[in-house]
Formats: structure tokens, sequence, C-alpha cells
């Protein structure tokens, strides 16, 4: 196993990393049919899909509410001019923010320089095409974690060839990520839901446009 680094108050988790260890307190237990992710602080198995759309959400709303990203719906046009479309982009906001290195959030503030299509900025986070790109962000979010030494891999060889990846939550990580707020990532989320339905619903469209961007295709 590989062993991490002792964690400390100074260290610090994103809004989207805290959905991920405390999973279970935003998503309900995953369906005997969904596809699973287990929640590291619990054990508790939760839908990955909808795990992966409240961290992104929670990064994206985080950054928004801080003023370090804001949200613009933009018009476009497509077959050849004949239609108009309505996209939402990332576009860089008025305060500066520091994010933990790995971290969705950082990506997305780096993003947002580039003012792309929230759904382009998302997919290239997920990085290349998967047959389950929620399970895959999740694990580039644990990967940020276990870079800061915040989490340990245990690695499993099949067959003895393919190796398997497993992140595990430590005890001094565990200690300090439950004197970490979670509530007030809940309340953000209900209150940009009720107060700017129509910008929430953009949001969403925009990850899951990202999750069948880099769904594999199999022949």
């Amino acid at each position: 196993m590989s062993q991490a680094t002792p964690a400390t108050a100074v260290e610090a988790f994103s809004p989207s990393e805290l959905v991920v260890l405390f999973g279970d307190r935003f998503v309900p237990d995953a369906s005997m049919l969904s596809s699973k992710e287990e929640i590291l602080t619990s054990g508790v198995r939760v839908n990955s899909q909808t795990l992966m759309e409240k961290a992104m959400h929670a990064a994206v709303w985080t950054l928004q509410r801080a003023g370090a990203v804001r949200l613009e719906i933009r018009q476009g046009k497509a077959l050849f001019g004949l239609l108009k479309t309505r996209k939402l982009h990332l576009v860089r906001g008025t305060a500066s923010a520091s994010y933990p290195d790995g971290s969705l959030e950082a990506h997305l503030v780096e993003a947002a320089g580039m003012e792309n299509e929230l759904d382009a900025v998302l997919a290239a986070f997920i990085g290349q095409d998967s047959h389950d790109p929620p399970a895959r962000a999740i694990g580039l979010m644990k990967r940020g974690l276990y870079s800061r030494g915040l989490l340990e891999v245990e690695e499993k060889k099949t067959l003895m060839v393919f190796t398997s990846i497993t992140y595990v939550l430590p005890a001094s990580t565990r200690e300090v990520a439950s004197r970490q707020a979670v509530d007030p990532i809940k309340h953000l989320l209900a209150e940009v839901e009720q107060k700017d339905p129509e910008l929430f619903k953009a949001v969403d469209k925009a990850i899951d446009s990202a999750r069948v961007k880099m769904t594999e295709v199999r022949d």
C-alpha cells in the first residue's frame, strides 16, 4: 500500500472533494441496477453518476458564488446559421481564487480563461473516453487527494497482468475531514436550484453532455 502523508488542519479539501468523501450525505443509496461508488468515510454505496453530478455542481456553484468564474448563456448558430442555439460558457470572474492542486475547482478556474462551453471544460477534466465516465471522474477527484497525500492507494493485480487501484482513506485524513462542514454545500445547491432554476438546469445539461461525450462507443 502507498502511504499517505499525515493530514493536518492546513490541508484543504475542495467542495467537490467533500462531496466525494461524504457522498452519502448528498446522494441516496444506490439501487440494485445502478453503477455504484463506495463512499470512503462510511462504506455506503451510492449511484456513481448522481455522485459525479453533485460533485460537479458543487465545484461550479462554489466558484460562481465566490466570483472566481461566471456562467454565461450565449447565443450561437447551427445548421449553417439556420438554427439558433443557447450554449453555457464558463468565463473567468473578477475575484481571484486558489483551490487545491488536482481538484476539479482548480481545473475550472484555469479553464475559465478560455471561455469555452462548460460541457467541453468538464469533458476535458474527464480526459478520455471511458465505458463509465462518472467512475473515471470520481477517480480523478480521488487522485487529486492522493497527489496531496490525503489518500492511500492499494494496487491489486488480476491474472498477473492487469492492475486495479483502490483508494483508501487513512485515519489521519478521516479525522481532518470530519471537521469539515458539508451542510453549506448542500444549502448552496438547494438555494441555487430554487432561485435560478434555468441556470441550474443549464449546468445539469452541461454535466450530462460531458458524460455523453466521454462515453466510450463500442461497436
